[in-house]
Parts: C-alpha cells; sequence; structure tokens
C-alpha cells in the first residue's frame, strides 16, 4: 500500500481563521474606542436631558467626531459615567492629587481637538508630577452652559470630586443669553426630539457594527438631541453675571475649594467693550484671554488656530495658549495648593 502525505490544508485553513478572527477582534476593538463617525454640526446630540441639572452628555458614549464638509479632521470623543465628556474619574481624589475642575461650555470643552490638545489635559500636563504634586483637571464643560447651568452643576454634582481649585471658563456670549432672574427654569430648558435608533438583534452588542450602520444609528437608544437655545440678548447683565460669579466663588469656596475665573473669547472672537475681570474685582482672580491671544496672533506671521472656522469651539492654539496663561494666573494669584510646581513640558 502506497504512503499518504498528511493532510496539510487543515492546518492552515485553521491558522488562516484565527488570522481573520484576530483582524476581526481588533477592528472591534478600534471600533468600540473610536465609536461611529458623528459630524460637529451634530456634536449636541451627544447630550441627554438631565433632570437633575438640566442637560449633561450621554454617559459612557465613544464617537468620532469630524468635519463633514470636506476639511477631513476628525476628533475621538469618550464621555464617562458622570456625563462628561472626559476619562473616567473616581469621585474620591488619590492620595497626593491636586484636583482642578473647570466649568464651561462648548468654547474650551475641546470636542473637536485630540484629547491631549485639549485645555484641561494640557494644564495637568504642565505640572511636575515627579518633583511636586500630581494634578487633575476635570473637563466639566458641558455645551450650551453658562454661568447659571455651571452654578447648578457645581452645586448637585461638582462637589461630589472634592476639588482643589474650581476654574470658570467664563463665556461673554453665552451670558448675554441670560436675564437678569438667573437660572433658566425647567420649562425653558432645550427640547428634546427623537431618540436614535440603536442596532438591532446581535448587532447591537458590535461597535464595529454600528460603526459601519452611520454615527446616528450607533448611539445610545436614550440618547437625545438638545436644540440650541434662541433668543439671545445684545449686552451683558452685568450685575446678575457678577452675582452668579460670586455664588459660584461661595459655594466654591465652602467646600474647601480655591475659585478663579477665565474669560474665553468664544469664536467667531469678537471683541468685548466691557471689562469683564473689572466687573468681577474682588470676587475672584481673573484673567481676560482676548488680549492674549490677539497680542500673540500680532507677533507671529503664521495663522493661529485660535477657532475652529465656522465653530463656536476653540481651535487646538486656543487650548494651548490658555492653558500656560491658567497657569501663570493660578501661580501669581495664589491659588495653587502646596506641593504644585510647573514642569517645562509645552
Amino acid at each position: 500500500m502506497a504512503f499518504q502525505e498528511p493532510h496539510r490544508r487543515s492546518p492552515r485553513m485553521f491558522a488562516a481563521m484565527l488570522g481573520l478572527l484576530a483582524a476581526l477582534a481588533m477592528a472591534e476593538l478600534l471600533a468600540r474606542i473610536e465609536g461611529p463617525v458623528l459630524c460637529e454640526e451634530d456634536a449636541n446630540r451627544l447630550l441627554q436631558l438631565d433632570p437633575e441639572v438640566g442637560w449633561s452628555f450621554l454617559p459612557e458614549t465613544a464617537v468620532t467626531l469630524g468635519d463633514c464638509n470636506g476639511a477631513g479632521w476628525n476628533a475621538p470623543v469618550a464621555t464617562n459615567e458622570h456625563g462628561l465628556a472626559d476619562q473616567a474619574w473616581p469621585l474620591k481624589p488619590r492620595p497626593g492629587e491636586v484636583r482642578v475642575l473647570l466649568l464651561g461650555n462648548e468654547v474650551v470643552d475641546g470636542l473637536a481637538v485630540a484629547r491631549e490638545d485639549r485645555l484641561s489635559v494640557r494644564i495637568a500636563h504642565l505640572a511636575d508630577a515627579v518633583r511636586g504634586a500630581r494634578v487633575s483637571v476635570i473637563n466639566a464643560a458641558i455645551p450650551g452652559y453658562s454661568t447659571s447651568e455651571n452654578l447648578r452643576w457645581l452645586e448637585r454634582r461638582g462637589r461630589l470630586f472634592e476639588p482643589d481649585v474650581v476654574l470658570l471658563a467664563l463665556d461673554p456670549a453665552a451670558e448675554s443669553a441670560r436675564s437678569a432672574s438667573g437660572s433658566l427654569s425647567q420649562a425653558e430648558w432645550p427640547e428634546a426630539t427623537e431618540a436614535f435608533a440603536p442596532a438591532s438583534g446581535l448587532l447591537g452588542i458590535s461597535g464595529l457594527a454600528r460603526r459601519i450602520a452611520g454615527g446616528r444609528r450607533a448611539l445610545a437608544p436614550s440618547g437625545v438631541e438638545v436644540a440650541q437655545r434662541s433668543g439671545r440678548r445684545e449686552g451683558t447683565d452685568l450685575p446678575a453675571m457678577r452675582s452668579r460669579v460670586e455664588r459660584l466663588a461661595r459655594v466654591s469656596r465652602q467646600m474647601g475649594a480655591s475659585f478663579a475665573v477665565i474669560v474665553a473669547p468664544g469664536c467667531p472672537l469678537v471683541h468685548m467693550e466691557a471689562d469683564l475681570c473689572r466687573e468681577l474685582s474682588g470676587t475672584a482672580p481673573c484673567l481676560d484671554l482676548e488680549n492674549r491671544f490677539t497680542s500673540v496672533q500680532k507677533m507671529t506671521d503664521r495663522p493661529l488656530e485660535l477657532c475652529l472656522e465656522g465653530r463656536a469651539r476653540w481651535g487646538r492654539d486656543a487650548h494651548f495658549l490658555a492653558s500656560h496663561a491658567v497657569w501663570d494666573l493660578l501661580t501669581e494669584a495664589g491659588v495653587w495648593p502646596d506641593g504644585v510646581i510647573r514642569g517645562h513640558r509645552l
């Protein structure tokens, strides 16, 4: 009887199948990390109505935010369990950790830039954690917020994080939309539209399938679109704004945190006649970033990405300049707790 060679196709096919499964698993992992693609102009679809604070981000959601108008940029965005566009944060600070809580809105939330370029991350990276304390900056900036919503969020959610410093990014344009009555009533909160339609069946648990299906079909079924508020007024009710900032400062100090303010010029950059830092004199250390932005812009020949074209959000250069200005403000005003040392990282 003739000798027969062992069949060699089965091991090869088995190895090929293993390789295919590994590739699919890697694609699935990346899809879950990056999430479906969502156009930047639809970024408020990442928000949900929240009976406690008005509205917040959909918790534990991942998307890739991009420009669908041909510019070609994209930025992964992930939200944590607390409804913030940030990494997961335990409520209790870690030993030796100095915590900064950044309050603001879409101007400073950093959703349209890489995570490492965000104001919150850049401030944290300026600290020398080897020679001094580790600085963590919690990004609590939520689109559509003014000092009214920032105050409500700080009172009901922010204090749970036990911050050492509360930093308010004050958007003059958002303040101009506020009446002297202060916080929006529930009847004035943004209206919710239809919920997202999730992928169905077993494919509903697949990040890759959801990504292929498209951005709006991939988000959580509880997600709702929060419509933009209308009726912005010209000018700012300065006494009402000052009153709200004073309350923010008082609440911060009651929880054992220092408080500081940066005036964050909105996009497109528009010169403000009112000197808001002068209005807040005696309330908190304050820095108006408009002068910092315009002076640096005059000193360089290259165009700076201070604002994303046609968008209400800062570009990466604005986040970079603001991070250094914030560090200087907190240092000069003696706001940093003992043990915080600046490093040399840009």
